[in-house]
């Protein structure tokens, strides 16, 4: 048994839970609220991991967002690809040179947020990702607007080129052939 310090009295707290899906994809204005630089899983680099969360459009307030970064890394490739994205958010948010995290911390910025793919082995699914940065120098900063939702096709049944109802009929080739009664489909065979 572990005491807590204190009587903690449940019922003094909000207990509403929410079933959040994903972000939908559309433009968001966000800002990152927490931010810790860790080792990678390997122990061989080094990850920069942001919490965002929604400031705009209303109805996603307060939503969280989640990003990695990969400032060092043994895949050179991997690396490349980390310090862009880090450096289309530094852009984003108006910095050009970071030292501590926290720099990053409460400014807002704005991006594309779409649904990313699922990881490789199938362990776990699509999740919403930044899909693109929108740099106030170069104007044009677009509203936050969520995408609009295309609606699934129906699904179509697997062997739809079947006939409604199979009646057990012949076929017409079938009935059309000319052959003796209680001769072979397949033909008489002669005897070399």
């Amino acid at each position: 048994m572990a005491a807590l310090g204190k009587r903690f009295d449940a019922t003094a707290h909000d207990t509403t839970q929410s079933d959040y899906a994903e972000l939908p994809n559309g433009v968001y204005k966000l800002e990152i609220e927490a931010s810790e630089v860790k080792p990678t899983s390997n122990g061989d680099g080094t990850i920069l991991k942001v919490t965002n969360s929604v400031i705009e459009p209303e109805d996603y307030k307060g939503r969280k967002l989640f990003n990695n970064y990969n400032l060092e890394n043994k895949s050179v490739v991997a690396q490349e690809i980390g310090q862009k994205q880090f450096a289309s958010l530094c852009r984003a948010i108006g910095l050009s040179d970071v030292e501590d995290s926290e720099q990053l911390h409460f400014i807002a910025y704005t991006a594309k947020v779409g649904l990313g793919k699922p990881s490789k082995d199938g362990q776990y699914p699509a999740r919403a990702e930044i899909k693109r940065y929108y740099f106030e120098d170069e104007g044009a900063v677009p509203e936050p607007s969520i995408d609009e939702v295309q609606p699934k096709p129906a699904p179509v049944a697997a062997n739809n080129n079947r006939p409604a109802a199979n009646q057990n009929r012949p076929s017409p080739a079938a009935t059309t052939t000319s052959k003796p009664a209680g001769a072979k489909p397949w033909g008489n065979k002669k005897a070399a």
